[in-house]
């Protein structure tokens, strides 16, 4: 599926120039970590088209059979300039949604050139990686980068440290515990309703969640 991988769609954008929610994940850990997420979303907005991405074939080969009918499954386009223009000019995402440490510079980067919101879930930041990029020619770059981010959820205190060291706005972190145990906690949920919201238009989202919730 390396087209896939370059930026060429394998199947046809359902609804084109309605709006499209992009989750990736690269593992088959962080693929089904965002599973609940994605299905959540599904059964809350219909017709909302979902696109979900993974790297690598294992996570492929078991995905693929959990998702429902309405989710889109592709490989990711690698991070270079032409896959990610290719795949985002075809798609057109209104939200990308990463898991954990998944920092795409070429991707983070064109999303916010065209005014699409990208929010970091489940965000973690290795202390090699920390190391890394706050050499004096790596951090401002990241920086940049992060800058860039409409919302970062970290999975810990330590990891929130980490991502301020890396001068993340503070006012983009915010908290809602580790997705792979508390995913479709309230919080979270209330936390990226701004994306959605500035994203979607005057749809409040915030009504069909507590609806949801509640049973209503």
């Amino acid at each position: 599926r390396w087209p896939e991988r370059l930026g060429r769609p394998s199947v046809a954008r359902p609804r084109p120039g309605s709006p499209l929610v992009w989750f990736h994940a690269v593992s088959l850990g962080e693929g089904m970590a965002a599973l609940p997420v994605v299905f959540h979303c599904a059964r809350l907005h219909p017709g909302l088209p979902i696109l979900l991405t993974t790297t690598t074939l294992s996570a492929f080969k078991v995905i693929k059979d959990l998702l429902p009918d309405v989710v889109i499954y592709q490989f990711a386009p690698l991070d270079c300039p032409d896959a990610i223009e290719s795949f985002i000019g075809y798609w057109k995402p209104s939200l990308i949604l990463l898991m954990e440490s998944e920092l795409w510079p070429n991707l983070i980067m064109s999303a916010a050139e065209k005014g699409i919101a990208v929010a970091l879930l489940n965000a973690r930041m290795s202390l090699k990686s920390l190391n890394r990029w706050s050499v004096p020619l790596g951090l401002p770059l990241v920086s940049l980068m992060l800058s860039k981010l409409s919302l970062v959820i970290p999975l810990s205190t330590i990891q929130a440290v980490r991502f301020q060291l890396l001068h993340t706005p503070p006012n983009k972190i915010h908290f809602a515990g580790d997705l792979k145990y508390g995913i479709l906690c309230l919080s979270l949920f209330f936390l990226v309703i701004h994306c959605f919201e500035n994203t979607f238009g005057s749809e409040p989202m915030s009504g069909t969640i507590l609806k949801a919730i509640s049973g209503a």
